[in-house]
């Protein structure tokens, strides 16, 4: 079995005066999620957001923002497409699309630069390469207009790959001590404390977790299957005790390598440490007011692995 975790996701946010995005209600979230072929399993909310648990990933709705994560093969820009209709593009403060390489591109539906000319054809954007083409990389493309983020506006990104395998077996569908270890065991409902969680545990693996708390979230999706293990990590809730966060979050799925995507203001200029070996590192400042910096890291290898078997 096989399953592409490595996702898509957009971030928009309306310019001041727009209708809340919140107000239209679960039934235009369903018809946009649709058009990414996906469907919403369970929304939790509070009083700034709602957190729609996708059937690939999730969707994050506040008044002002949205942030829409999409896995396996899905086509996130028609969604995004879709959502510009309704909105309309000249009342969009900045769209952020990005796209992690994949593992097993030739199952996709789209690839990155189909992506961007459906894209273009709607808005004046600009695309970047973060990492090498022939090694672990993410895309991006961003909408040309300025805008000015708030001080605090940071997102952190941990794009993992080769997870433990004893990690990777807590995420796989069984008994229901399984899924209490998940809950109160495994440390991932308790990586950012007093944040309301709603989770899922897939059949026959797979597991996504959504937590809020105000208009902060994190959340996570595994996809522990032995070929392409992934597990991915986001949350807007940056701290000065980042690296602490990322340490556990390492120390939870204790991955082969991992990915460190970090938006932040130009202004600000917080550094992430790994406590793993770094391969590449890249840093630019966007024309929509962020510093992206992206950085690849690698466990080193302590002896020697068997060779994987085939089954033909």
């Amino acid at each position: 079995m096989f399953f592409e975790g490595p996702e898509k996701k957009v971030e928009i946010a309306l310019a001041p005066g727009c209708p809340s995005l919140r107000a239209r209600g679960r039934p235009y979230w369903e018809k946009v999620v649709g058009k990414a072929r996906a469907k919403i399993l369970s929304r939790m909310s509070n009083e700034r957001m709602d957190a729609y648990l996708l059937s690939e990933s999730s969707l994050f709705v506040t008044d002002g923002w949205l942030t829409m994560i999409t896995c396996g093969r899905t086509d996130l820009v028609t969604a995004i497409l879709r959502m510009c209709d309704g909105l309309g593009v000249e009342n969009l403060q900045y769209l952020i699309y990005e796209r992690k390489n994949a593992l097993f591109q030739e199952y996709q539906p789209t690839n990155f630069f189909d992506d961007v000319k459906r894209l273009s054809k709607r808005m004046d954007g600009r695309a970047l390469r973060f990492g090498d083409g022939d090694d672990h990389h993410v895309f991006l493309f961003h909408l040309e207009r300025p805008y000015r983020p708030e001080p605090d506006d940071l997102t952190l990104e941990i794009l993992m790959h080769g997870i433990d395998d004893q990690a990777g077996r807590t995420f796989v569908a069984g008994p229901l001590h399984r899924k209490r270890y998940i809950k109160e065991e495994s440390g991932v409902w308790s990586l950012l404390p007093g944040f309301q969680v709603d989770d899922h545990l897939f059949e026959p693996m797979g597991y996504s977790l959504n937590a809020i708390r105000d208009s902060r979230y994190y959340t996570i999706h595994v996809t522990p299957q032995k070929i392409g293990s992934y597990v991915s990590f986001e949350t807007n809730q940056v701290g000065q005790d980042v690296n602490k966060l990322v340490a556990r979050v390492l120390g939870i799925f204790k991955p082969r390598s991992c990915d460190v995507v970090l938006f932040q203001p130009q202004g600000c200029r917080r550094d992430v440490r790994v406590p793993y070996p770094a391969k590449r590192a890249v840093r630019q400042c966007l024309s929509i007011g962020y510093r992206v910096s992206f950085d690849h890291h690698f466990r080193q290898v302590r002896g020697a692995s068997k060779a994987f078997p085939i089954v033909l």
